[in-house]
């Protein structure tokens, strides 16, 4: 096999891994909004369901570990204190996301989730050495958020409780962008398994966690034993481990900025499935600006690195190499 071959096959292969991963985080990214749904109105806690998902993920990396399969390395600082900040500011995102939609609505919340992936693509072109996108990507960057922004128009409409709402908008917005593009860093610099990774974001969440299960009240509230309280608990788990590991795996293998978009994509496809299986609010200029919104989504090719390119080289939707 010729070196051109090599690499045709080379690209081939990681294209498939790609497109492997990112389906695979999807379906566990959409499943996990439904469940987490469910559990959360069967059980009437959510730091319950999110702790319970937390510890689960980190003890079955422990128990793997015990079995022998070797995926736990050497605990050292150089592991953990990166791990330490990327669970700071996830716990920061997540109070101020709170904050958020305290202040504003979850028309606000979306537009700045589906302007996101700008700036995390503006941070990878400053600091991380990542070429700018091509028209095209800019093209689908901003489809996606003038699409969106016709859903919200015909849907709740950007409500923003003076500048406060805005204040914490825009600190949840920016923490979210830097622990993407964090994240994406821990997965190129520090070398370790994704069982590791998964380990170390979900044991260091649990303590934030536990803050935020007093400092919401929820320790003064009793669980409610809704109809499959339990089953759905224990299945939000399951998905909870399944979700851990593609998330990391999926943002290994594509940049920050694509991570983000299919984050995004997620979120618009799942809303748009729930429309049209439960159409109480159903509109046709809603259902087809979600729709144009996942469709403007699927044309973001990624951004190179900023180095020569090799000729003959092509990309297909969602950064894919072909």
């Amino acid at each position: 096999m010729s070196g051109d071959d090599a690499k045709r096959a080379s690209d081939a292969a990681s294209a498939r891994d790609k497109l492997l991963w990112i389906i695979i985080y999807s379906l566990c990214s959409s499943t996990m909004l439904v469940i987490n749904k469910l559990a959360v109105g069967a059980n009437g806690l959510p730091t319950v369901v999110a702790g319970a998902q937390l510890a689960v993920s980190a003890a079955v990396v422990v128990v793997m570990e015990f079995a022998g399969a070797g995926v736990l390395g050497p605990f050292e600082k150089k592991r953990i204190v990166p791990f330490v900040l990327y669970t700071t500011m996830f716990a920061m995102g997540l109070f101020s996301n709170m904050k958020a939609l305290m202040l504003t609505n979850v028309g606000a919340v979306i537009s700045a989730r589906c302007c996101l992936p700008l700036i995390v693509c503006s941070i990878e072109w400053f600091f991380m050495n990542r070429a700018f996108p091509n028209a095209r990507s800019v093209m689908s960057l901003m489809g996606v958020v003038v699409s969106a922004g016709i859903y919200i128009a015909n849907d709740t409409g950007v409500d923003i409780q003076g500048g406060a709402g805005m204040f914490w908008l825009l600190v949840w917005w920016l923490l979210l962008a830097v622990q993407m593009t964090y994240g994406k860093h821990l997965t190129e610099n520090i070398a370790m398994t994704q069982w590791e990774r998964v380990f170390y974001t979900n044991a260091m969440a649990i303590p934030p966690t536990i803050v935020l299960y007093y400092a919401t009240g929820e320790n003064e509230l009793e669980m409610e034993d809704g109809e499959g309280a339990m089953f759905y608990l224990i299945l939000s788990c399951v998905v909870g481990v399944a979700i851990s590991y593609s998330g990391w795996k999926c943002r290994s293998v594509i940049t920050a900025t694509t991570f983000t978009l299919v984050g995004v994509l997620n979120k618009m496809a799942t809303i748009t499935f729930t429309i049209i299986v439960w159409p109480k609010d159903f509109s046709v200029v809603k259902t087809l600006a979600l729709i144009a919104s996942v469709g403007f989504g699927l044309l973001y090719t990624e951004a190179p690195l900023r180095k020569p390119k090799v000729a003959g080289a092509g990309t297909s939707p969602l950064g894919i190499k072909h």
